[in-house]
């Protein structure tokens, strides 16, 4: 039979019975577990899957509230040796920084939906570039200049984290202000009495340390599921989120009844007020680590289904050269017993094709449920990027300065997609390629980005007027936008619209200060089209010499990377989504 102790809790011996010591088991285990998640996380932080979570940030949140959990199961065992400023502390900043910090990481559900969704409703949009270093001298308005230009270049997840610290800094003052003036932390307080180590434990000073989660599990909290009922992500982060404010919902009023009312007396014995708030807080840290770690090993398992069912293909093409079965039949059919068992592989053809025509639906999925819809922005603009130099350079080059212009053209519009989808430092969601890819693209467009993303180095020029000249800065219609132009239709080039300032995406002015726009050039003009006697704009990008390496063919080394990415992952998942989609409807119509 397992030793309890009678007194329970009554600041005398340490605590060495059977509760005692599997509290300080369960704790050490726990510990262990968690802390191999967390660092099994950090390994894989680069992992698609986790990539948009700022990983940083969520296990920094996971391991400060881990601190205040351990604590809560030692104190049972410790039988009061923790001083009562100890435990005062403990409460006033790793419970109420541990949540702030989880309730800061897990916001990017929202904004990361949200920025998906901008990126199929509206304009692409790049993050400006601050300016490398001081004029020649630091003068009080150009620091201001300097500081709102700093403002305006955080990203919405930014901000939020800056209101998150100023809420830490205020908890952390008000902790600060209500140590000082009690006298039940110190000798030189002004305000109530010196106490026994139970009392310490009790009364006003306490209260403070519980408002963070109470005002997130009853109002942040409730507000955030709220904004994300409509999200259907397929990585669970909304049940996530769920999970963990759900949890957390029983232990304030629990803390606070066991703290104030003296009917928990026998029950805080065994079971002491932190207590109750350790379930819930247990809830945010497993639910945090353990969802981004089962997406990790799903996607590397359906990665390695796939590798098996492509080399089961090969083997079957190579030894069964009298087979009539095609490629993307044998994908799609599975190709043998095995294959069956792991699913269908649906072809790349069929990929190439939806991206050539309508790609609305694939990119309305791969947006709102897996959250990576730049990459199909990618690849439908370099598709038409390729279709426009084509028609540009082998249907209107007639001398060797209408192909220079030509070439200034495509190289603003290969900018274009460079900076609003590649670059690292300007692109809202960077698609993600290889290094040696990424060098080259940064090695051809990176002086023409700086240009273009500094604000200390753009001048008036860059920002056109609305005019016949350049008829891609008017806000284009819902058409437009859903779809790239066939080769038979007229493309402009995509305007580019900075996020250093506000915009309204009903303003009809291309001389707005929040459009940033690169190109230039009459569009008649460069395609041989009559276009008239057009007064030309300044030159955008002058002084940046167009690369040698610059040609129709520059993004097909990271065409040809997002391109198996979206076809081995998004693609198979997309398909599957949609038969299961289309047997549902079938369903109810029956």
């Amino acid at each position: 039979m397992v030793y309890l102790n009678p007194g329970g809790f009554n600041f005398g011996a340490t605590n060495l019975d059977g509760y005692g010591i599997s509290n300080i088991a369960f704790a050490v285990v726990y510990t262990i577990f968690l802390y191999a998640a967390c660092a099994y996380l950090w390994f894989q932080r680069h992992h698609p899957v986790v990539k948009m979570r700022k990983v940083g940030l969520m296990l920094l949140s996971v391991l400060v509230i881990h601190v205040f959990c351990f604590m809560v199961f030692t104190v049972y065992t410790m039988n009061g040796a923790w001083p009562c400023t100890v435990e005062f502390w403990a409460m006033n900043l790793y419970l109420p920084i541990g949540i702030g910090l989880w309730q800061a990481q897990n916001q990017q559900l929202i904004i990361v939906s949200r920025q998906q969704t901008d990126l199929i409703s509206s304009h692409p949009v790049y993050k400006p570039l601050l300016p490398a270093g001081p004029r020649a001298i630091s003068t009080p308005r150009y620091c201001f200049w300097r500081l709102k230009l700093w403002y305006r270049s955080i990203s919405t997840q930014g901000k939020y984290e800056g209101f998150v610290l100023i809420g830490i800094l205020v908890q952390f003052t008000v902790s600060m202000v209500v140590y000082n003036i009690s006298r039940k932390f110190n000798a030189y307080g002004v305000v109530s009495h010196h106490t026994t180590p139970g009392l310490c434990r009790r009364g006003w000073e306490w209260a403070p340390s519980i408002v963070w989660q109470f005002l997130w599990n009853y109002f942040f909290g409730p507000y955030l599921l709220w904004k994300i009922r409509m999200i259907r992500d397929i990585y669970s982060w909304r049940l996530q989120t769920i999970i963990a404010v759900v949890a957390g919902l029983p232990g304030t009023p629990l803390w606070l009844a066991a703290v104030y009312t003296d009917k928990f007396g026998p029950v805080n014995k065994y079971w002491l007020p932190a207590m109750w708030l350790v379930p819930g807080m247990m809830a945010m840290e497993i639910v945090t680590v353990a969802f981004p770690i089962y997406q990790i090993l799903k996607h590397k398992r359906a990665a390695r289904e796939m590798h098996l069912t492509l080399a089961d293909f090969d083997k079957k093409r190579l030894g069964s050269s009298h087979d009539s079965m095609t490629p993307a039949s044998s994908l799609a059919t599975g190709g043998s017993l095995k294959q069956k068992n792991r699913g269908k592989m649906y072809s790349m053809e069929a990929l190439d094709e939806c991206l050539s025509g309508n790609y609305d639906s694939l990119q309305i999925y791969s947006s709102c449920m897996e959250l990576n819809g730049e990459n199909i922005i990618f690849l439908t603009k370099v598709i038409a990027f390729r279709l426009m130099c084509q028609q540009t350079f082998h249907n209107t080059c007639s001398s060797s300065s209408d192909f220079r212009r030509a070439r200034q053209d495509m190289f603003r519009r290969a900018l274009s997609i460079f900076v609003t989808l590649v670059h690292s430092r300007t692109a809202t969601y960077p698609i993600n390629i290889e290094s040696p890819i990424y060098n080259r693209l940064e090695g051809i467009f990176g002086p023409a980005t700086a240009l273009v993303a500094t604000p200390l180095r753009r001048t008036s020029s860059l920002s056109t007027t609305s005019s016949s000249a350049t008829p891609w800065d008017e806000i284009p219609d819902s058409k437009t936008l859903s779809r790239i132009a066939s080769p038979s239709e007229e493309s402009p080039a995509f305007p580019m619209r900075s996020l250093s300032k506000p915009h309204s995406q009903y303003d009809s002015d291309g001389g707005n200060d929040s459009s940033e726009h690169i190109v230039g050039i009459s569009e008649h003009e460069v395609l041989g089209r009559p276009g008239g006697n057009v007064e030309m704009e300044p030159e955008p990008l002058e002084g940046v010499t167009v690369s040698a390496e610059f040609d129709e063919n520059v993004f097909d080394a990271a065409y040809k990377s997002i391109r198996y990415m979206v076809w081995s992952e998004t693609w198979q998942r997309f398909m599957v989504w949609r038969a299961k989609a289309g047997n549902e409807q079938i369903g109810r119509a029956l």
